[in-house]
């Protein structure tokens, strides 16, 4: 799964899809939520291939404590690693890029690229908690997740779509109008404005987490 990350970063030229030095410092995301949808999907099935789920339902018998216990353990879990990751990296893609014009750290598009990051990869973490839960599967969860992210993304780079079909899949895929988020120059090519982009992909999440909700209260253990 790394090498399919390394390819998907070394394909995506930062001229042609973003000359935008914030999201290119930035980048390191595509790293990042593999870590996310691995800590997301663990928290939720590592108590269902020891049956230690029978446990945790018998002492909280209320399942929609349950679902909520484990979203906000991962919701912590991402913000304490996201916050000084995504600054850090930030700080470091700046000093790479030294001699190439920049943002200050005061300007507000890069304020909301930092911030919109984090939440980027909250909200992948939280789609991975609900198709857990849906799954029940850690090998079976963590693939449909990276399906859904990294799919369409493949799609454009091996498929020959048209140009309306391309702007379709980019602009429903999860990733790609995710990470629209980080865009602070006008000329960079996101397929939608950053916070439409991001609120594509919270709604992913929110759909997930309905479908892992209910499924949690109708099935056995």
């Amino acid at each position: 799964m790394t090498a399919l990350t390394a390819l998907i970063a070394a394909g995506t030229n930062p001229q042609e899809v973003s000359p935008d030095p914030t999201a290119l410092a930035l980048s390191g995301v595509y790293f990042a939520q593999l870590a996310a949808v691995a800590v997301a999907v663990a928290v939720v099935t590592s108590e269902y291939h020891p049956r230690l789920i029978l446990l945790t339902l018998s002492a909280s018998p209320r399942r929609t404590t349950v679902f909520t216990a484990k979203a906000l353990t991962v919701t912590a879990a991402v913000l304490l690693a996201a916050l000084p990751g995504v600054l850090g990296a930030l700080l470091a893609g700046r000093s790479a890029q030294h001699g190439t014009h920049q943002l200050p750290l005061s300007d507000g598009s890069l304020q909301r690229a930092v911030l919109g990051t984090v939440l980027y990869l909250l909200l992948v973490a939280l789609l991975s908690v609900g198709i857990a839960l849906a799954v029940r599967h850690t090998a079976a969860a963590t693939g449909t997740v990276l399906a859904l992210l990294y799919g369409p993304y493949l799609a454009t780079q091996l498929l020959n779509m048209s140009t309306h079909t391309l702007h379709l899949v980019q602009k429903f895929s999860p990733m790609t109008a995710g990470l629209a988020v980080q865009t602070t120059t006008g000329a960079g090519t996101a397929p939608l404005a950053p916070w439409t982009g991001l609120a594509v992909l919270a709604a992913y999440a929110a759909g997930a987490l309905a479908v892992g909700w209910t499924l949690l209260q109708r099935r056995d253990a």
